[in-house]
């Protein structure tokens, strides 16, 4: 891990290109720093001017009196270069390069001018951050290192949330929701063009800072795969929640991701997947950020993925419900000791009704001072509740919201979150300021908070690293050899020799043991070519389906050699394959992708129209956490239908987890030698066993 310190906590500054303009571009960083009242060394360099701001100016980094800490770099782009291997020759520990025209372009002279200031820097063992960047924001102390600040500061000391964006504008309007949310912000860090110090090093570095609590990160492309996906699992250790927000997922998002940074939109589904799977929060706009954090900095992880919500708002109950329904939450069913506590804070009339969750308290609740915050409390203590969401009365409920000290205290002291909700506008801000004092997160929606509950339950299920070594079976088997010629024939076959069940088949290079082979498995068939030179069969009129007579088995063998031989005459055809069919009551893909990020991924999905259309996959990276063939299915949309949905028979979790552990050995046996593996179909049978009915290999040319 890199040493950042000098980029979060500088002694001394030195402003290269600083402006007596105050107001303008280069000059704002010296205003900003002499505003800060701080107890650091500021020294603007400009060869034209003496003093800048009641500091004295030096002409170049040369005649600084002191190796400054940092260098932050507001020069035109043609002059950075220079700018930074003065810095550099100087000992500076840290550049922060304000300007723009590099790598977010497509000049080749900017490209190759960010090149060179990246190696001139770590040449001389300094930081870059940059270019195109709006630097270090440090909202408890008020020091910016950037030409943009808006003068704002935490409204405490504590600095628990931390922000880091590629998009400097992104960094500061989203730190700027925050600071209006009462988040106790602590730093924005925006890296730019990321020459030298990238999303990750900053990631890494906060893990590591006590004070730091909570992320947010919005970022266009991770670099570099494995340690982002180390760093979510240190996170993960830690307690720390990451919420994050990937721009350019799609196709014109990756376009405009592009022209914007430079950054070219990785491959989105496979890091949706990993984020999952180490428990990353995910999100897809701005505004569920501020929200988000504010559930996750409580320090509170759900102690199920069940919820209980009460509210005075028929509307706001069934909301919640939906949004339950939608994303899988589970109301809890309140024990028969609670409800008789929610009964008594409830209104007469309901007295003698069943409680029902989400809780409809009514108006009329609102009379008695307590009752809310005594129904929520007997909610927290419900064993059987994972999280408790309360819709606050916009007016303050009873006597002008005197309840709302003994509910800050529940919150404070409750080993579950409390996530409150006031729906309406200006008129609650004295309430919702109140309660933001107090330490409750206060959000908008109900179903935003339910949303947030059901993000920090996944991050709260996320394996551990010491869960990940537990689950680990270490396995004395010999490495299977990779098939010496790679055809469907021969890859099922060494599927077989990993565990995993494959429909049975036989070799025949004749028609008539083509028509003795389906004698001796049995009726109905399908007829393929094989061949090491074919890979996709269909195509060139090399697949028969559904045979049931040896008749039909000796024309389709006639037919598909034929086919082959037309359409590939260059092709070794070492003769036809025949399988039994398998009668699927569903179809799966699965098998091994190697993405040029994050490197292989065992891959699981719904076959047909579930891959092809609705894109319906998973991906897990090794090494695989505890239940994984499980956690995947969690992860399709239609895990409803291998649950046995419908009547169906539920897929035999045993039997997919043998698949998945067994392309985890692959991985690990093989990784270096294979580029990837489909298995497609994967037949589940009407007994939710698994059987892969057709394979591809697929060796690595590197």
């Amino acid at each position: 891990m890199r040493d950042l310190s000098p980029l979060f906590s500088p002694r001394s500054i030195a402003v290269v290109g600083a402006s007596s303009n105050l107001m303008g571009l280069a000059g704002r960083p010296i205003a900003y720093l002499s505003e800060s009242n701080l107890d650091i060394a500021v020294y603007p360099v400009n060869p034209t001017r003496d003093e800048i701001g009641g500091y004295q100016v030096y002409p170049d980094p040369a005649s600084l009196p002191e190796a400054p800490d940092v260098g932050l770099v507001v020069v035109p782009a043609a002059a950075v270069v220079e700018a930074i291997e003065a810095l550099a020759k100087r000992g500076t520990k840290a550049a922060v390069v304000i300007s723009s025209g590099f790598g977010e372009g497509d000049r080749a002279e900017g490209i190759d001018a960010q090149v060179r200031m990246r190696d001139i820097a770590r040449e001389h063992g300094m930081l870059l951050l940059g270019p195109n960047t709006l630097g270090v924001h440090d909202y408890v102390r008020g020091l910016p290192l950037s030409f943009v600040w808006y003068g704002r500061k935490s409204r405490t000391d504590e600095g628990s949330v931390a922000v880091v964006s590629q998009s400097g504008s992104g960094m500061t309007s989203l730190c700027d929701r925050m600071l209006d949310a009462g988040i106790p912000l602590g730093y924005g860090v925006a890296t730019g063009n990321e020459a030298d110090v990238t999303i990750v090093d900053i990631l890494e570095h906060l893990a590591e800072d006590p004070k730091v609590k909570v992320i947010a990160t919005v970022f266009e492309e991770i670099r570099e795969g494995e340690r982002f996906l180390k760093v979510c699992q240190r996170l993960r250790d830690l307690g720390k929640p990451l919420i994050a927000m990937k721009v350019g997922r799609t196709e014109s998002g990756s376009a405009m991701v592009k022209s914007h940074t430079g950054a070219l939109a990785g491959s989105y589904p496979t890091l949706r997947a990993l984020m999952r799977q180490y428990g990353v929060l995910e999100v897809t706009d701005l505004d569920q950020i501020p929200g988000m954090v504010a559930v996750a900095a409580l320090g509170k992880l759900p102690t199920s993925n069940s919820i209980a919500v009460v509210t005075n708002s028929g509307g706001a109950a069934a909301i919640s419900a939906d949004r339950a329904d939608e994303l899988g939450v589970v109301l809890a069913e309140l024990s028969p000791s609670t409800q008789v506590k929610v009964k008594e804070n409830l209104p007469p009339f309901a007295q003698d009704q069943p409680v029902h969750n989400p809780i409809d308290v009514t108006a009329q609740s609102m009379q008695k001072r307590f009752a809310l915050v005594d129904i929520v409390e007997a909610l927290v203590d419900d064993e059987g509740v994972g999280a408790v969401i309360h819709a606050v009365p916009s007016s303050g409920g009873p006597e002008g919201g005197q309840w709302v000290q003994k509910y800050c205290g529940l919150s404070h002291s409750a080993d579950k979150p409390i996530v409150g909700v006031i729906l309406s506008g200006r008129e609650s801000d004295h309430l919702r300021n109140a309660l933001r004092d107090g330490g409750v997160p206060i959000l908008s929606s109900p179903g935003q908070a339910v949303e947030a509950i059901a993000l920090l339950h996944r991050f709260a299920a996320a394996p551990t690293s010491a869960d990940i070594s537990a689950a680990r079976q270490a396995t004395s088997a010999k490495s299977i050899p990779l098939p010496q010629v790679v055809t469907e024939y021969s890859t099922l076959n060494w599927l077989a020799e990993y565990g995993i069940p494959v429909a049975t088949q036989r070799m025949a290079s004749t028609v008539s043991e083509a028509v003795a082979v389906a004698d001796e498995i049995g009726y109905p068939v399908a007829v393929k070519i094989s061949s090491p030179d074919i890979a996709h069969k269909t195509e060139v009129g090399g697949v028969a389906l559904s045979l049931t007579t040896a008749d039909e088995v000796a024309e389709a063998t006639t037919r598909v050699l034929a086919n082959a031989a037309s359409a590939a005459p260059r092709a070794v055809l070492e003769g036809v394959t025949i399988s039994r069919m398998v009668k699927p009551a569903l179809e799966l893909i699965s098998g091994i992708h190697k993405d040029d990020t994050f490197g292989h991924v065992i891959l699981l999905g719904l076959g047909g129209i579930w891959a092809e259309i609705l894109g319906d996959v998973t991906m897990r990276g090794l090494p695989l956490g505890p239940d994984a063939a499980r956690r995947m299915v969690d992860d399709l949309q239609g895990a409803p239908l291998l649950r046995g949905a419908r009547g169906r028979t539920p897929v035999k979790m045993e039997s997919l987890a043998r698949v998945i552990d067994a392309l985890a050995r692959i991985i690990d046996e093989h990784g270096d030698s294979i580029s990837g593996l489909d298995l497609n179909p994967v037949a589940v049978t009407e007994d939710g066993e698994l059987v892969v009915l057709d394979a591809s290999l697929f060796i690595s040319n590197e």
